[in-house]
């Protein structure tokens, strides 16, 4: 068995194993796999040159040492522009596509405060008409019922957050209480209906 094929074989693969790694998620994998390829050339190096040519060992420890981080910022710095590259790496976005949603979330922000009234049913996601817009939004985790006076109390995402308004409770005028029906008793304090007998 030639070993020092084993240690250059494995050198190589646990390279290439390292640069996969940055570049497609694996969980983890792939990093170990890449270890393994390294343990396998280490040994293969020792069995080749640690008794019979130190010199070659000690020569191959010092390319591990420079040959992993040049080789790791070099993929990372010349990958991305080749073709390849591009296929697996998303450009950012550009300032035009970030400014328009920007754009939008401060104009949903700007809602917030404001009364609207619920289009659908809100269950708990639908839609409701702010400033003659028609707007996403959910509630609080309440079943809303169409055409429901709503106030927006926040913003998560590109949904408008609402809650139901509480209309105020209504008092008693005078004139409703002089229509109230009244109980009269009795002069001696008896009641003016008789209790059935059980």
């Amino acid at each position: 068995m030639d070993y020092s094929l084993i240690a250059i074989l494995g050198l190589i693969i646990a390279l290439m194993m390292f640069v996969a790694e940055i570049f497609i998620p694996s969980g983890g994998l792939i990093a170990v796999l890449a270890l393994s390829s390294m343990a396998a050339s280490l040994w293969g190096a020792w069995m080749a040159w640690w008794g019979t040519s130190p010199g070659f060992w000690w020569t191959y420890i010092a390319s591990i040492i420079l040959l992993i981080p040049t080789t790791i910022g070099m993929a990372v710095k010349i990958f991305p522009n080749t073709a390849w590259g591009k296929k697996f790496i998303h450009e950012a976005p550009t300032l035009e596509e970030v400014s328009g949603f920007q754009a939008e979330t401060d104009h949903l922000r700007s809602l917030v405060g404001k009364t609207g009234k619920t289009q659908t049913l809100l269950n708990p996601s639908g839609f409701v008409i702010v400033d003659h817009e028609r707007h996403h939004c959910e509630s609080q985790g309440m079943i809303i019922d169409p055409r429901v006076d709503v106030e927006i109390i926040a913003v998560e995402g590109t949904r408008l957050v609402v809650k139901m308004v509480k209309k105020p409770v209504k008092e008693s005028s005078d004139t409703e209480e002089k229509t109230a029906p009244k109980r009269e008793s009795l002069a001696d304090g008896s009641l003016d209906f008789e209790v059935p007998e059980t």
